[in-house]
């Protein structure tokens, strides 16, 4: 394996394809340098999908690594997997609470580095279906509520019938769009709604 101005040999392991770590060479200590995969700061992840961090690391001798999250040490319970020489972070399944700051530590008798990388988890829209029947009696106001749900929070489409719905025409809209209501409602507020 180059490494500047010398070279560090490895020896294969018996019935594997892979390599062991360098055997001891002359080579002058190095401090660990540590990336994560091409340099990114920031990773967003889909909740429910897999994702899989990895932590480049070079120095001599090798740095041993470690992840933390959020300044505290990953452990088995927190629903991770670290490959056996620290270098790669395994989250099978994605979930909110895999969002935070991850660092990856690597330290040596040369000295120490990190690296760290922001991971936003996404949770695709979802709209609860409810079929709700909503008498009002004229010139009343007439109240629906959207169930849905997402990081970042979904866009909301409200439709009456076929025909998309604006805040005009005596309609008005909550700011998340979560609510519609309809101030003094007449017969021909009379229909079904749905929010997309």
């Amino acid at each position: 394996i180059p490494l500047g101005p010398c070279t560090l040999q490895a020896a294969p392991v018996p019935g594997s394809r892979g390599w062991s770590q360098p055997l001891p060479s002359s080579c002058p200590p190095a401090p660990p340098q540590l990336q994560i995969g091409d340099g990114e700061s920031q990773v967003t992840a889909i909740a429910n999908d897999s994702l899989s961090i990895h932590c480049h690391a070079t120095g001599v001798p090798l740095p041993q690594i470690r992840w933390l999250k959020d300044g505290r040490l990953l452990g088995a319970g927190d629903g991770v997997v670290v490959s056996e020489d620290g270098s790669t972070l395994l989250i099978a399944r994605v979930g909110l609470g895999h969002q935070g700051l991850y660092v990856c530590q690597g330290s040596s008798r040369a000295g120490g580095a990190q690296a760290e990388v922001q991971i936003r988890v996404q949770v695709p829209p979802n709209i609860e279906p409810s079929a709700v029947d909503v008498a009002v009696l004229e010139n009343s106001t007439a109240s629906l509520e959207c169930l849905a749900t997402g990081v970042p929070a979904p866009d909301i489409a409200w439709y009456k019938g076929s025909e998309q719905l604006v805040t005009s025409l005596g309609r008005m809209l909550s700011r998340d769009r979560k609510r519609l209501e309809i101030p003094r409602a007449h017969l021909s507020d009379a229909g079904s709604y749905r929010c997309v």
